[in-house]
């Protein structure tokens, strides 16, 4: 996966606003509940509720592996503990209108020959939001 995405990433790596526009793709789902505050000279500040700290400190290699396969430039990570904030609501446009039953199979049939199942359900997402507009 690395080998393909490195090539398409920009050389000046992921911001702070695109990282936190992004940060449950990135990081991933067992990361939600923390937030990216500041990113400075390669160390990215965390927010993280008081009892997931020691959990995000014993996982910081996999964050930092994360981070730089999706472009961040991050060399380390600091962990500040606070009390959990509002839920977000996501940053993510809903869908305007459902694919109609032939646009769906035409897309569905471009995605044949991916193989890996998950690489083809976010594949198909993609292809959805993009029909959409």
């Amino acid at each position: 996966m690395t080998a393909v995405l490195k090539p398409l990433l920009k050389e000046s790596g992921l911001g702070l606003n695109e990282l936190k526009r992004r940060w449950t793709e990135v990081a991933g789902e067992s990361f939600s509940r923390v937030e990216p505050v500041k990113l400075a000279v390669g160390v990215l500040t965390l927010r993280v509720p008081g009892a997931l700290a020691p959990f995000i400190e014993m996982q910081t290699p996999l964050l930092i592996e994360r981070l730089k396969v999706a472009g961040a430039k991050i060399k380390s990570i600091r962990i500040e503990q606070r009390t959990a904030t509002a839920a977000k609501k996501p940053n993510i446009r809903p869908l305007q209108r459902a694919l109609s039953s032939v646009e769906e199979a035409v897309l569905a049939q471009a995605l044949d020959p991916v193989g890996d199942p998950s690489l083809k359900s976010a594949l198909m997402r993609l292809g959805r939001a993009v029909k959409q507009g």
